[in-house]
């Protein structure tokens, strides 16, 4: 298993963590594939990420979009890379496209096959069981997307873009709770409740930030703090 969660890629500890995993991977150029969160007509996200992967001495240079511009054949080419790219935006929508697109058990059976995923913000909180933490960092469910299982590559909620002093976990993270508790997910429990009873770990990531797993060992970037409600 090869992954990257990070908050900010361009930030010192979100390059490093990507390093990491990059480093891991048994290829001279390595090459990664890039799934858009949302429609970027103008590729200016995608530009600056293939910047940023061009300093890591890697190759982005497949786009997909999975709205009006999706293209199969780019799809089928990307599970043929060392590494797809999970970017950063609308949580929520991104969610939606890959359950529309059926992508999730095709990203688990690639990840298990050997490949390296990198999750950007919102890629990131993909990559866990459920995306109910996007809510701690404002996100909202404009798209009235039910059911917010997601890769569950991780067995952790991660948190991104935590700003302030993360020492007391706990504080932190009722502080976040209470500041969106207005949103509750639709015909159940309200969304806080059910966040507390869906994990045991909560990963709380600045921006300058990252937590990289390789095979069963999690490295830290920078200043994660992980809270354990039961412990």
């Amino acid at each position: 298993m090869k992954l990257a969660l990070v908050s900010d890629h361009s930030s010192v500890n979100g390059m490093a963590t990507i390093r990491c995993v990059l480093n891991a991977l048994s290829s001279d150029m390595t090459r990664v594939a890039y799934i858009a969160s949302q429609p970027d007509p103008d590729r200016i996200y995608y530009r600056a990420t293939q910047a940023i992967y061009r300093e890591l001495g890697a190759d982005l240079s497949n786009h997909v979009e999975l709205e009006s511009d999706f293209d199969e054949s780019a799809v089928a080419s990307m599970f043929g890379f060392d590494a797809i790219h999970l970017s950063g935006g609308d949580t929520f929508r991104f969610l939606k496209w890959l359950k529309k697109r059926d992508l999730l058990t095709s990203l688990q059976a690639y990840l298990n096959d050997g490949g390296a995923i990198i999750g950007v913000s919102a890629g990131a909180m993909i990559m866990t069981p459920s995306i109910e933490s996007a809510r701690l960092c404002g996100d909202t469910n404009d798209v009235d997307l039910q059911d917010l299982s997601s890769l569950s590559l991780v067995p952790f909620q991660f948190v991104p873009h935590v700003d302030g002093d993360i020492k007391d976990a706990s504080m932190l993270l009722n502080q976040l709770m209470d500041e969106h508790s207005d949103a509750v997910r639709p015909n159940t429990m309200p969304w806080t409740v059910a966040l507390r009873n869906l994990v045991n770990e909560y990963y709380l990531c600045p921006d300058d930030a990252g937590i990289a797993v390789i095979d069963d060992k999690i490295i830290e970037f920078g200043q994660p703090v992980i809270y354990r409600p039961n412990s």
